[in-house]
């Protein structure tokens, strides 16, 4: 099948999507989120070597600046398009996740 997601996508993207689902469930504080999904991205290679399926890679690189943009409800400016606040954040969080579910179970 020439849409599907490679095997090795699947397994390198497991991490992002259970860290993902720790924070959507409230399982886990967003500033805790940020630091570890910023050090596992930062020390992830397959995702650095452009690896990923480019459908995977764009949704991830999407979220990576969502994440960029996060700031803490008391240092959101919601004047400054430029950043967004921890319900953005959740509900961005939300829509990657779904995206990548899909996508890995092959209806992306």
């Amino acid at each position: 099948m020439v849409n599907s997601v490679k095997l090795l996508d699947k397994v390198q993207v497991q991490k992002y999507i259970y860290m993902l689902e720790l924070l959507v469930s409230k399982q886990i504080e967003i500033t805790i989120f940020e630091n570890l999904f910023l050090q596992i991205r930062r020390e992830d290679t397959y995702w650095m070597s452009d690896i990923f399926d480019r459908r995977v890679g764009k949704i991830l690189d999407t979220f990576f600046l969502d994440v960029d943009a996060y700031n803490p409800n008391e240092l959101f400016d919601p004047n400054d398009k430029f950043n967004i606040n921890e319900t953005e954040l959740r509900k961005r969080a939300t829509e990657t996740l779904i995206k990548l579910k899909e996508l890995i179970a092959g209806n992306g």
